[in-house]
């Protein structure tokens, strides 16, 4: 009698960790509060169109707007998004202290877009973060991404449009066959998701094509680690 035959065959796929994201969904008081306060300040807010490399111009109202930290709702956003960004970290098993130092929200319209491109920081390990705040009708009727998946784009599908892609390796169309993990995400758009990353990490936004404003908000972070990190 073998060993096969007497003992029990057990297995489990094992998966090595290339990206750590954390998600989060806002409430909708505060998404509220947010939007009413760009609104009030849109007018008299700040370019920050110099400090980027999105492509949002194809409409009167596109815009790359500052918001100031000092103000009463930008600094009560940023202490959530700030509180989420120390649970993050605080599951990575890690010890720091973290404050955003900038702020802006994307006014996007048919057309715009935002190219391939990552965000800076003044500290080695910087986090970043993107809120949905509006999200136009011809981008919340397509289909949601399977976590790690990809839209299907075949047949001119448009199913990309609008959505944010991440990017953390190459990707080719062999990977799946050749049993390579993803290596690229497309997000959906939807109001009061909050995702934030290590800044490092590329990204880039879709254009979409109809009606409506496409509004996200952006926070970058500072990360200071108060005791060594070992491992």
């Amino acid at each position: 009698m073998t060993v096969m035959e007497t003992e029990e065959l057990t297995c489990e796929l094992v998966v090595k960790p290339a990206l750590y994201m954390i998600e989060a969904r806002l409430p909708a008081a505060l998404i509220h509060m947010v939007n009413d306060y760009i609104d009030r300040v849109r007018d008299t807010a700040g370019d920050h169109a110099p400090f980027l490399v999105g492509q949002i111009k194809q409409n009167a109202r596109s815009a790359q707007l500052t918001l100031d930290l000092k103000e009463k709702e930008p600094a009560a956003l940023a202490s959530v998004i700030v509180d989420i960004a120390n649970e993050y970290i605080k599951q990575l098993g890690l010890h720091a202290v973290i404050a955003a130092h900038d702020m802006w929200s994307v006014h996007s319209y048919a057309g715009d877009y935002n190219p391939l491109h990552d965000h800076g920081g003044h500290t080695p390990l910087g986090l970043s973060s993107i809120l949905y705040l509006k999200v136009p009708p011809v981008i919340a009727e397509k289909p949601a991404v399977a976590q790690g998946g990809a839209p299907m784009l075949n047949a001119a599908s448009g199913n990309c449009d609008g959505y944010t892609q991440f990017v953390w390796g190459a990707t080719g169309m062999r990977d799946f066959s050749l049993l390579r993990p993803p290596s690229q995400q497309y997000v959906k758009p939807d109001v009061g998701k909050l995702i934030i990353f290590p800044n490092w990490l590329l990204h880039r936004v879709e254009p979409f094509f109809g009606e409506g404003e496409r509004r996200t908000l952006s926070c970058n972070m500072d990360v200071t680690f108060n005791e060594p990190n070992w491992y």
